[in-house]
């Protein structure tokens, strides 16, 4: 209790005084909540960014996007504990927390690209980054809830500070597939999502330096520094984005395009030429015949007309070329839903000179779009469809190997047609090679498997399904390389060691091709036996 014999000291009153923080003025408080905004975007697309480089280094995107949400929430809770221990000096700590993701994450890409080329470690490095990352993300909620609770109220201050933090989510979701990866990679995204950071950090910093006391001159100038080491990075993004390309393909990249579906990568290495498609080789000019070549004429030798053909995928034309070999085919319709495949097949002179520019044959029509949805309109029926596809290795890839699609497809069939499909290695994935033929069998009458030797892959699979009897094939037409009526039949009777096994066929439900797929490869990528 004070009285006038008992004066409060005249210093205590003044340290009293300078500890009360006044409350924001209508422009700070602005300032801020536009920061929740934009930093809410960045820090969903770190966690993007991440997850999308992982899966496209390592494959398994339900495994690395499962990953990277589920560690960054538990760091982030991390990152919201740890913030409750700072009292004093917030506005001075949430800059220098937003400096600090800056770095991070604007490095993060390169640094992930850097553990998967010269380490094996990825794993380690990956969990390093979202850590630090997503604990230094945690605290920036909390601290600027603190600080707008001073003048709006601790209800009021939560609710705007939420409402900012979940549009800026929603910006990033739209920003980042549409926008960012397609047109600038993951490098120079990352990199450009940090200096976004950086740039908010030194704003309010520059705003608030009245009230940062101590730490503003240190604080501008680690900003200052930051955002001058981070332009200097993302001046230099597309050489560091062809640089770490050529170290994770062993051949020289000739060719290196981010579409808004996949990453596309061409290599040469004298006279072989390959195509990747995030990370996975599509085909090498070597010995795709031996791959094409059956993948057109074993289905051409058991249908009972060659008039009208579609090919589903196959941008790259390879298909095309086989398909034009017969007179009578009037018209070959491929659906490919990434037009840069389409695009790029016909002006690098090493790939058109390989299709023998099929895609501009006036016979051929060219359709960009999803397969999953074409299909499923009305349209003309086709005496082959020829299924081309990625392998089943992501959930979007493995639901165009389902009975859904395959029904889909049957109903383009003319009668006397026949559908094939590329059904990955019944060597080193058998179980995902045989869920695909359970899988048909639901659809058609008639199912025979083939498979055939491509140095550049291995043993490889595929399926042929119609609905009427697959047998008495006619001869493969004359002049290919590889395919004579002698291979065409020992592709059709398949090695004993590549024997049927009991699996479930593959259902939009559940997706068992997914998990069937990732085990076989996974095995065999850790050095292991055939599952």
């Amino acid at each position: 209790m004070t009285s006038a014999n008992n004066p409060v000291p005249e210093n205590s009153a003044a340290s009293a005084a300078a500890n009360v923080t006044p409350p924001l003025t209508s422009t700070q408080l602005k300032i801020l909540l536009g920061s929740v905004f934009i930093i809410a975007a960045c820090s969903l697309l770190y966690e993007l960014l991440i997850s999308s480089l992982s899966t496209y280094l390592l494959g398994s995107s339900v495994v690395h996007y499962s990953l990277t949400i589920g560690l960054f929430l538990f760091f982030m809770g991390v990152g919201a504990w740890a913030a409750s221990f700072i009292r004093t000096s917030l506005t001075a700590a949430f800059v220098a927390i937003e400096m600090a993701i800056g770095v991070v994450g604007g490095l993060s890409a390169l640094a992930l690209f850097a553990a998967y080329v010269w380490t094996e470690s990825y794993y380690p490095v990956m969990l390093l980054v979202i850590a630090v990352l997503s604990t230094l993300i945690g605290m920036e909620i909390p601290l600027l809830t603190r600080m707008v609770e001073r003048t709006e109220g601790l209800r009021k201050g939560i609710s705007e500070v939420l409402s900012f933090d979940y549009l800026g989510a929603l910006l990033a979701s739209l920003l980042f597939p549409f926008v960012l990866l397609p047109y600038f990679g993951h490098l120079i995204a990352a990199m450009g999502t940090g200096l976004v950071n950086l740039l908010v950090a030194f704003f309010v910093c520059w705003y608030f330096r009245d009230s940062l006391g101590k730490w503003r001159g240190p604080l501008l100038a680690g900003g200052l520094a930051a955002l001058l080491g981070l332009v200097v990075f993302l001046m230099s993004g597309n050489s560091l984005q062809r640089f770490m390309q050529q170290r994770i393909y062993q051949d020289t990249v000739i060719y290196n395009e981010q579409s808004r579906y996949q990453n596309i990568v061409v290599t040469r290495w004298g006279e072989d030429v390959r195509l990747y498609l995030d990370g996975s080789l599509q085909f090498s000019s070597i010995d795709e015949y031996r791959y094409h070549e059956l993948l057109v004429h074993a289905p051409a030798a058991f249908s009972a007309r060659h008039k009208h053909a579609l090919v589903i995928g196959g941008g790259d034309g390879l298909a095309a070329r086989e398909l034009l070999r017969y007179p009578s085919m009037e018209s070959i319709t491929v659906v490919e839903i990434d037009p840069a495949i389409t695009r790029l097949a016909g002006k690098l002179p090493s790939l058109d000179k390989l299709n023998q520019s099929s895609l501009e044959n006036a016979r051929v029509e060219l359709v960009h779009r999803d397969a999953w949805d074409w299909l499923a309109q009305p349209g003309k029926l086709f005496d082959l469809v020829i299924i081309d596809l990625p392998d089943p290795d992501t959930e979007a890839t493995a639901r165009l190997y389902t009975t859904a699609f395959y029904k889909r497809a049957a109903r383009r069939l003319s009668g006397g047609g026949v559908l094939i499909t590329q059904a990955t290695s019944p060597w080193f994935a058998s179980r995902a090679f045989w869920s695909i033929g359970a899988t048909l069998e639901e659809v058609f009458a008639a199912v025979r498997p083939l498979s055939v030797y491509v140095p550049s892959f291995g043993p490889w699979g595929f399926f042929i399904a119609a609905d009427h009897r697959l047998d008495n094939p006619a001869e493969p037409p004359d002049g290919l390389q590889f395919l004579t009526p002698l291979e065409l039949d020992k592709a059709l009777n398949i090695p004993a060691d590549f024997s049927s096994e009991d699996v479930a066929p593959n259902h939009m439900g559940s997706l068992p091709l997914l998990r069937y797929y990732a085990e076989g490869w996974d095995t065999i990528n850790k050095g292991n036996a055939r599952p």
